[in-house]
């Protein structure tokens, strides 16, 4: 049996796990609602983003104006974390990948540490292009430069975990060009009078790369908030088994006082008998 002072030590390890556990759990719900804002903000400017854009694809429409269809093939894109401690969330996103990806002819291009990291170490057969940014939410201008990368195919795939509820978390992938129809055909009835400056063909060409980039930040915000979630979830299970580790070692520390004292009182005893017998 472990002595009083070992399940002490124990006791004080859990403890400060607990504390430890609680505070990120306190942090990464906070991260979770101020990454929530940053979505809602986000799909705002989309909103206003695809009106100006509508506007401009039917006053294009109605002019007869095309941009050459340059786009050719199809991109994957894969986005992960530069860190860890985030449960199975990105194991699960990359085997989803190279299930998915193995299906069509396509190029690839990795996001992110974790990713990077998993290929080369896997010596992936197939070739890859990588992408770091300095933290797992790209700035302004490593968004734009990735925009501009995967702008030229004509088809954009993102894989990226989103969070359909705290508690689940799943791989999920989406066509970054797939654009309603509704939005480009003009509505019955509807004349534009505007005047367009600059030239409505570098309008569209804008707004096209506008969009893309729009809609790839919000897969790095969903992503975010996915593995924020992952990760506050982990802490919470974390406090739960640091509760647990208390109450078993607080049981065991009760039964080690009990034991000390019954020897103290079986010695005290064995004194006393010996005390009487040397009388």
């Amino acid at each position: 049996m472990s002595t009083i002072k070992q399940i002490q030590s124990q006791l004080e390890e859990a403890e400060n796990l607990k504390i430890v556990a609680s505070a990120y759990t306190e942090i990464a719900a906070q991260k979770l609602q101020k990454i929530r804002a940053g979505i809602e903000r986000n799909r705002k400017f989309f909103t206003e983003i695809s009106g100006i854009s509508h506007i401009v694809n039917v006053a294009a429409h109605q002019r007869h104006i095309t941009v050459p269809f340059k786009k050719s093939g199809t991109v994957s894109l894969i986005i992960t974390s530069n860190h860890h401690f985030f449960g199975d969330i990105e194991n699960k996103l990359i085997k989803f990948f190279m299930d998915n990806t193995q299906k069509f002819q396509t190029d690839r291009i990795l996001v992110g540490a974790t990713a990077i990291n998993h290929f080369k170490t896997l010596n992936y057969p197939h070739q890859f292009k990588t992408f770091m940014t300095k933290e797992d939410l790209p700035t302004y201008q490593e968004l734009l430069a990735l925009t501009a990368e995967i702008s030229k195919y004509q088809q954009i795939a993102v894989y990226y975990s989103r969070m359909q509820s705290v508690v689940i978390q799943a791989p999920h992938v989406v066509d970054l060009v797939q654009k309603p129809p509704e939005a480009y055909i003009e509505r019955k009835g509807e004349i534009l009078t505007y005047i367009f400056e600059p030239e409505l063909k570098k309008m569209l060409d804008f707004f096209d790369n506008q969009v893309v980039s729009l809609l790839l930040e919000q897969t790095f915000l969903e992503s975010e908030m996915a593995r924020t979630a992952s990760r506050l979830m982990s802490m919470d299970k974390a406090q739960i088994n640091a509760d647990d580790v208390l109450e078993k070692q607080k049981l065991l520390l009760g039964q080690a006082k009990k034991t000390d004292i019954n020897m103290a009182l079986l010695e005290t005893s064995a004194s006393l008998m010996n005390f009487k017998e040397e009388v």
